[in-house]
């Protein structure tokens, strides 16, 4: 899809080109442009530039804002390109390891959907996640394919009672993004009310835990590690441990109680329907997504209270206390911008999607309405509109 319009998209900043179109005198540049380039904006200009020169880089695309953006997957990138050895180099290994993580995850995916439902829904989960809208952030430069992994991984190692390796994913996951840190209370779950595979299973004791506190539990309490450590950094690097809070205030973000969030969700949603059947308007791309957001943001309660349902109480549970965030933290203008984005990492919806469409024999019929879906947004991704 992006090979094929990107000839046709419109001219980038130039400080963007930097790291989005960095190979110059390189062999076949013509074929790595246009593969690499299309897909290497908003968010991802970011994640090069912090990859490239750590979070102080002046000359590249805008500083101030990169504190938003956890150095985990950064980090990665800037470690297996040779520290940042080159524009070019960098931008080839996000792709790499955004690709390999999804990859990764998948594999585990597949794994703990079967522990969890069967192998009859195994291949339909994941092919509803992987055609999933907003997928293609999968497999571009952000963070979205390696946070998935380390969510799938973190339940996976409780599942299978690996409490030190559930510790550590959670720890990384706290370093990726500060929702990672939300991790720790389906997994807790996991330790206290089970299935767990290293504790025969018990009856059911109401709302006391069926499993009591031992000391493996003590390797959950790393999952603040990573955020803790983040902090420390932007201490010493820029002088102010909570920037990585603060800089969302640059994104047009402010804080609200869930409900006002909820209701200002569906009101610019309803304005956004209005503006759109009324015609003219002049930001097509953000009413349409003012509404799809909450499409989106329906599908995800309805998929963490199904998955409440047919799964283990700790997928739900993540499913919903991970749209905390999302309704709390909103831009003034677009409330639910970028939820489709978030969303899209929250697996349980489609372990439980995958039950709902098999069921009813539509798991073909909706994925192709996904895949329609994501190649779209991927259209108009490459061509500098802004999807999530």
């Amino acid at each position: 899809m992006w090979v094929s319009i990107a000839p046709i998209a419109p001219n980038e900043p130039r400080e963007s080109a930097v790291l989005s179109h960095p190979f110059g005198d390189w062999p076949a540049t013509g074929l790595l442009e246009l593969v690499l380039s299309p897909l290497a904006k908003w968010d991802a200009q970011h994640y090069l530039a912090i990859a490239f020169q750590g979070y102080v880089h002046p000359g590249l695309p805008p500083t101030g804002e990169e504190p938003a953006f956890f150095p985990l997957y950064p980090g990665v990138v800037h470690v297996l390109s040779g520290f940042g050895s080159s524009p070019g180099l960098v931008l080839i290994v996000a792709y790499v390891v955004s690709l390999s993580c999804f990859f990764a995850a998948l594999v585990l995916l597949h794994r703990l959907t079967v522990i969890e439902i069967g192998e009859r829904y195994a291949r339909p989960a994941l092919l509803l996640l992987a055609f999933f809208p907003t997928a293609l952030f999968y497999g571009i430069p952000y963070s979205e394919s390696l946070f998935l992994l380390l969510a799938v991984s973190a339940f996976l190692a409780a599942r299978m009672g690996r409490w030190a390796v559930a510790g550590g994913v959670l720890a990384l996951a706290s370093a990726s993004r500060a929702p990672g840190l939300l991790l720790f209370v389906p997994v807790a779950l996991l330790y206290l009310y089970g299935p767990r595979a290293d504790r025969e299973p018990a009856p059911s004791r109401g709302l006391r835990p069926r499993h009591p506190l031992r000391p493996e539990a003590g390797w959950l309490l790393l999952a603040p590690l990573g955020l803790v450590a983040f902090s420390v950094y932007l201490h010493f690097a820029l002088g102010d441990a909570m920037a990585w809070q603060h800089a969302q205030a640059l994104f047009g973000r402010h804080t609200v109680d869930p409900l006002s969030g909820i209701w200002a969700g569906l009101h610019e949603a309803g304005r956004s329907l209005a503006r759109m059947v009324s015609g003219p308007y002049r930001e097509v791309t953000y009413d349409h997504l003012d509404v799809a957001q909450v499409g989106f943001v329906a599908l995800a309660v309805a998929g963490g209270i199904g998955a409440l349902r047919r799964l283990p109480v700790a997928y739900g549970t993540w499913v919903l206390v991970s749209l905390v965030p999302i309704l709390v933290s909103q831009p003034y203008e677009n409330p639910l911008l970028s939820s489709s984005r978030f969303i899209a990492v929250l697996f349980p919806i489609f372990l439980w999607l995958a039950i709902v469409c098999e069921r009813r024999e539509a798991t073909t019929t909706v994925v192709a309405l996904f895949a329609s879906g994501m190649a779209i947004f991927t259209g108009l991704f490459s061509l500098w509109s802004f999807i999530a």
